[in-house]
């Protein structure tokens, strides 16, 4: 184990959670970043399933996030190489560095080509009878 790093981490339970939350948000654009250390690990879990359980787990969670969701999904590795999971992704060597990348990272997604907003809806026409019988269309 690295010095100083968690051992146990759950990174798809822990994505999957934030991008419930996030999904449901009321804000037109939703950014998700997750910042890692490297691949899932937990002991009680892969004690009592295949070796690649979580890892298979992630790229499951990614792959409904990057292609099914209108969350945006970022992420930073931390020593480690995360873009062998993330399409969106940049691995940096030493925490220091995680203020300019996360900056760096949301820049970029800034800078894409970025949907136009969605058009304002308006509400159907409707018919509203005059004093001669007539219909007048009023427009809300």
């Amino acid at each position: 184990m690295r010095e100083g790093l968690l051992k146990e981490n759950i990174d798809g339970e822990a994505l999957d959670w934030a991008h419930r939350r996030l999904v449901h948000r009321p804000e037109q654009r939703r950014i998700l970043m997750m910042i890692s250390d490297g691949a899932p690990v937990d002991d009680s879990t892969l004690s009592v399933n295949p070796g690649n359980y979580l890892e298979r787990h992630l790229r499951h969670i990614i792959d409904e996030i990057e292609n099914r969701s209108p969350v945006e999904l970022i992420a930073i590795g931390i020593g480690h190489d995360v873009t062998r999971y993330y399409k969106r992704a940049v691995t940096i060597v030493d925490a220091e560095e995680l203020g300019g990348a996360m900056t760096e990272k949301l820049a970029e997604l800034f800078d894409e080509n970025t949907p136009p907003p969605a058009p304002v809806k308006r509400a159907p026409p409707r018919a509203a009878p005059r004093k001669d019988g007539r219909v007048q269309i009023a427009m809300r």
